[in-house]
């Protein structure tokens, strides 16, 4: 029965659709400051500048400690944040995410991926991820 229902829920998942054009844009719009900002925050070690766009849920499971443990671990394996391109916005269900293409010190390629909530006016952030071969190991 556990697997039946497992199985149910796999196909019930929304799939994860890529946004172009003016949609994009606007998407973009929105993200770019937020990406800036958190990103400068975490260049700069400043927690407050890094969680300004978080949401609740965010702020509860990403507080100040658990930041400066993962700032560190991502600093320790790619450096300082450098620059950013390439953005693909897709959508999932209720949510927007844009992944962006990123350069450290030490590694480019580095994807970051923002996740907002669908008709949420204040664009906060509902997720976020550093993936890359170096913060594999």
């Amino acid at each position: 029965l556990l697997i039946l229902l497992a199985v149910t829920a796999c196909g019930c998942m929304d799939r994860e659709s890529v946004i172009y054009g003016d949609e994009a844009a606007r998407v973009l719009a929105c993200a770019d400051p937020v990406a800036d900002n958190l990103l400068a925050g975490f260049n700069e070690d400043n927690y407050t500048k890094y969680s300004r766009d978080f949401s609740p849920e965010m702020k509860q499971a990403l507080d100040e400690a658990a930041f400066e443990q993962n700032r560190e671990y991502v600093k320790s394996r790619v450096g300082l944040y450098e620059s950013r391109r390439a953005p693909v916005v897709t959508e999932t269900g209720d949510y927007i995410a844009v992944i962006y293409k990123a350069t450290f010190e030490r590694e480019d390629g580095v994807d970051i991926r923002f996740v907002f909530k669908k008709g949420d006016e204040a664009h906060q952030l509902h997720g976020l991820w550093f993936n890359s071969p170096k913060l594999r190991r």
